[in-house]
């Protein structure tokens, strides 16, 4: 049995709506699923490559976010400001997903005044290198793959190992599975019918697991 380890943003995290998490679970794939609601890069990451430095895993998946997001470690001068955002008003592990936001004066103020997409990208690119070496070391397969564009302004990212073309939110919007209005009511996280695809589209390019595709075939999507 393969030992998978994930994590991601809303596109992965299996909360409200199942995502291809839940496919992978239900066609019995041993997961470890460090995921969250709005999460960043920088939590994304942080969190494989933390666990990668405790514990060894066959493959390692790697859903990357858009960039922009500002995640804020909760505490009690803070945390008022989370309850009281419009849109992200809700916590993971400790923190605050908050992301960018018109409706919120210091976050408009952040990203105005504060915000280095510069450092930002190197960041997460200098994080995945780290991540690939890491799963190199250990003989574990990893798969990168894009759940929003992000326009990589470095030559590093060539140095990263993943298909720089696909992007699962704009497949989503031209797959004939996208629901618009779903899609507006729900925001960006693609419809259970899509994750389904997407589960297929994971294991062809990437998991290549004995059986696993077979037990797809018997969702409908």
């Amino acid at each position: 049995m393969s030992n998978i380890l994930i994590s991601g943003c809303g596109i992965t995290f299996p909360g409200e709506r199942p995502t291809w998490v839940n496919v992978l679970r239900i066609c019995g794939m041993k997961v470890k699923d460090l995921s969250g609601p709005a999460i960043s890069n920088t939590l994304i990451l942080n969190s494989l490559i933390k666990e990668l430095h405790e514990n060894q895993y066959s493959h390692v998946i790697c859903q990357l976010t858009a960039s922009k997001k500002l995640d804020v470690e909760l505490n009690e001068h803070n945390e008022s400001l989370m309850h009281n955002d419009p849109v992200r008003n809700f916590s993971h592990n400790g923190y605050w997903p908050s992301s960018i936001s018109e409706d919120n004066t210091l976050k408009k103020d952040y990203y105005k005044y504060l915000y280095s997409p510069t450092i930002e990208q190197e960041d997460t690119i200098i994080k995945l290198l780290h991540l690939q070496n890491l799963c190199d070391e250990q003989k574990a397969k990893l798969f990168i793959i894009q759940g929003y564009k992000i326009d990589w302004q470095s030559n590093l990212i060539d140095k990263v190992r993943m298909d720089k073309d696909f992007v699962i939110e704009t497949d989503y919007e031209q797959h004939e599975t996208f629901d618009r209005q779903e899609h507006i009511k729900q925001k960006t996280v693609p419809n259970k019918h899509y994750q389904i695809k997407l589960a297929r589209y994971i294991n062809d390019k990437f998991l290549k697991l004995d059986g696993l595709h077979e037990k797809l075939e018997r969702f409908n999507g």
